[in-house]
């Protein structure tokens, strides 16, 4: 088996209250078994995985891994984003396990702020890891709920619930002092296990709009019939073979409902994507230009996402694209 990485390691280092124990009420996947929230007693929700079961997986599956031709060498600058709406984390007490990344200046109220919540990778309860990545999402005007803070919010790993705060806590009101926060427009997004805890979020929850996976998808194939419920558009932004998340998008792009439409793109830079890049590099560019497609209908940013012949379009950044029901 290739080599752990630091973003594996991340996911699995849990402690008996992660994702490494079956407690009593743990889900159980069984076709029809459809439960009422994505909640569960393991980290990333019903639809993750417990630290056994992803052993279990690794051994038959292996862990892909070796050279990537699009990893960032070395850690990038940072900086306040290069959007119009320069950005910084803060911490607020109204949400107080979570980082929000916001503009630092809210802007004029003409201005509608989407509203994000961020699950780490790992699960993890520090997102300093993605600062440079969510800064950059944050300064094109977003509003960003991240699920943990700079030295961990006292538990092993975040929970769906962690997640669905950031959700409640934008519906509250109470992320108005960023700026002109659009609740009917939430995403749900997470890198590897953090994306898994995304998803099982917005499971059963009308008020989450768009869900973004980053590295990941499901690893169990009994639990894939989940997808049914899931009725919201899905992007997939995975990095490429050597990307442990790369087999389980392929089969879940498949999978998702008929007419949904879904978009998936694949870059060369394995499991950790480019988030310590300056600005997140080129992950950090491409969630972005998909954020303003879907919710600003910036038709130059649809271009680089679905025309390979546009200026900058992400087939010219190397990414290999597959997308369907997109008008």
């Amino acid at each position: 088996m290739a080599p752990v990485s630091s973003y594996l390691k991340a996911f699995v280092a849990a402690s008996a209250v992660g994702i490494a124990i079956r407690q009593t009420g743990t889900f159980v996947p069984r076709p029809g078994n459809f439960p009422k929230t994505g909640d569960d007693t393991i980290a990333g929700g019903i639809f993750c995985i417990s630290l056994g079961d992803l052993g279990t997986y690794l051994a038959r599956a292996g862990n892909p891994g070796g050279s990537t031709s699009e990893a960032p060498r070395g850690a990038g600058q940072a900086t306040s984003g290069s959007g119009p709406y320069p950005a910084q984390a803060f911490l607020d007490p109204a949400l107080p396990k979570h980082t929000i990344f916001a503009p630092k200046v809210p802007p004029p109220n003409n201005v509608s702020l989407p509203l994000i919540t961020w699950g780490n990778g790992g699960c993890g309860t520090d997102p300093n890891s993605f600062k440079n990545f969510l800064i950059e999402v944050a300064s094109h005007g977003y509003v960003i709920a991240a699920v943990g803070r700079q030295g961990g919010i006292g538990q092993s790993q975040t929970t769906v619930q962690n997640h669905r705060d950031g959700v409640d806590w934008g519906y509250s009101g109470k992320a108005s002092k960023y700026g002109n926060v659009n609740t009917t427009a939430i995403t749900t997004m997470g890198q590897s296990c953090g994306g898994l805890e995304a998803m099982s979020t917005a499971y059963h929850d009308e008020r989450v709009k768009r869900i973004v996976m980053l590295n990941i998808a499901i690893f169990q194939d009994e639990r894939r019939y989940l997808l049914q419920e899931i009725n919201v558009p899905v992007a997939y932004f995975i990095g490429g073979k050597t990307d442990m998340g790369y087999p389980n998008a392929e089969k879940d792009y498949k999978l998702l409902n008929a007419g949904l439409p879904v978009y998936k793109a694949n870059l060369d830079t394995g499991h950790g994507g480019t988030y310590s890049a300056t600005n997140g590099g080129k992950f950090g560019k491409a969630v972005v230009n998909y954020l303003q497609w879907q919710w600003r209908g910036d038709a130059k940013a649809k271009a680089i996402l679905l025309d390979a012949n546009s200026a900058g379009s992400l087939v010219s950044d190397k990414w290999t694209v597959e997308h369907k029901n997109w008008t």
